[in-house]
């Protein structure tokens, strides 16, 4: 999700720190790729007729001490010593390795970028990058599809929101800092070696796992992008279709970074609640093959509309961070759903303290359409309930 106020936080010590009808094929079916991390992602030396895993390398000055992390993923001591391996194989010494996947076609072309994993708990872009890494052949392309599956490695360690290393929510970060935290400095490398390469750029989120949304694709309206934006967002073919006018209050996203480089860019939520829907997983992975033949890169078995589509359209600021809070610490009892469409004053939920008494209605500030709701009923003041537009 690309959202969400009052973040809960978990910091490591360091030492200084609805669906198409297009079928979908077999993804699992076993190919010869190469998935080992080779050289440096270089954007500009990319051979022509390749499919090839790289590294996206960041280093940060002084090192982490990860033995927190490691004790926090782990929980009993027999799995430390997998656990241990793993993050080693990536971070070592002070410098992440994070896997780039890219497919650079026979001829010359326009470039899809791709990224997931933003946060660490949010899984349905992850799959569908994958799934379409698997499908594309680069000699029947014409131009570039460059992916990173998981940005925020540490956050997916953890299956968290923020980056553990510093706190930070990675979505609030861009266009980052090279000499700045852990989180700005993955963001600020992000957008250099990747993302300002796009034709057209793509976020891949969903609600993570504290909310319930619509599957939906965004996008905002400001802008040169914005008409190539609108465009790509209603070729994805996601069943909600949400317009953000300008907010200068909305800083620090990718797409900040990416429309201020007047790259047409999008993103996408899905329904989440900690674990990825089939359904959603087939949504994206479809909408990376329309995304692909929008641009007249490659023709892939997945691509598709629903007949008649007939998405849900709405139009409103997009800015999660201000949306309908709790007032008090309780248990928030929701009755409305992602999709509905609810009145002013209607009541959309109760809160409870822990001795039972309700001690709140909770009515909707405005006639909207319901985005987002809370997925854990257990609530602190300010804590976020729904997201309405």
């Amino acid at each position: 999700m690309l959202h969400h106020a009052h973040e809960r936080i978990f910091l490591v010590q360091t030492s200084g720190l609805h669906a198409a009808r297009t079928a979908i094929p077999n993804y699992h079916q076993h190919q010869e790729v190469n998935m080992t991390l080779h050289e440096e992602f270089n954007f500009e030396e990319l051979p022509a007729g390749t499919k090839q895993t790289y590294r996206m390398t960041v280093n940060f000055p002084e090192a982490p001490d990860l033995v927190d992390l490691v004790t926090m993923i782990s929980g009993d001591r027999s799995q430390r010593e997998s656990v241990q391996s793993e993050i080693d194989s990536v971070f070592q010494e002070g410098t992440l390795s994070v896997p780039v996947l890219a497919v650079c076609g026979s001829r010359p072309g326009k470039t899809l970028v791709t990224t997931a994993g933003i946060h660490g708990d949010e899984y349905e872009g992850m799959e569908a990058i994958h799934r379409t890494f698997e499908a594309l052949d680069p000699s029947s392309m014409s131009g570039t599809f460059v992916a990173v599956p998981v940005v925020t490695l540490p956050a997916y360690w953890m299956a968290c929101r923020v980056n553990p290393l510093d706190g930070r929510n990675m979505a609030r970060v861009f266009p980052g800092s090279t000499d700045g935290c852990a989180s700005e400095r993955l963001a600020a490398r992000l957008l250099d070696r990747v993302m300002r390469h796009a034709s057209l750029y793509i976020d891949l989120h969903s609600a993570g796992r504290g909310s319930h949304w619509v599957t939906m694709c965004g996008f905002c309206d400001h802008g040169s992008q914005a008409e190539t934006a609108r465009s790509a967002a209603r070729c994805f073919g996601a069943p909600v279709i949400w317009e953000h006018p300008h907010d200068p209050e909305a800083t620090g996203r990718t797409l900040n970074a990416t429309c201020d480089l007047e790259i047409p860019s999008i993103y996408t939520e899905a329904f989440g609640g900690g674990h990825a829907r089939a359904e959603d997983i087939d949504c994206y992975t479809r909408g990376l093959a329309n995304l692909l033949r929008f641009l007249e890169i490659a023709e892939l078995p997945a691509a598709g509309l629903p007949e008649p589509y007939e998405p849900v359209e709405v139009r409103g600021m997009g800015n999660t961070d201000r949306g309908l809070n709790a007032s008090t610490s309780g248990l928030a009892w929701l009755l409305i759903k992602p999709g509905d469409r609810i009145r002013a004053g209607q009541k959309i939920g109760y809160l409870r303290d822990l001795e039972g008494r309700i001690i709140e209605e909770i009515l909707s500030p405005q006639d909207a359409f319901v985005i987002g709701v809370r997925a854990t009923p257990r609530v602190f003041a300010g804590d976020n309930l729904a997201i309405l537009s």
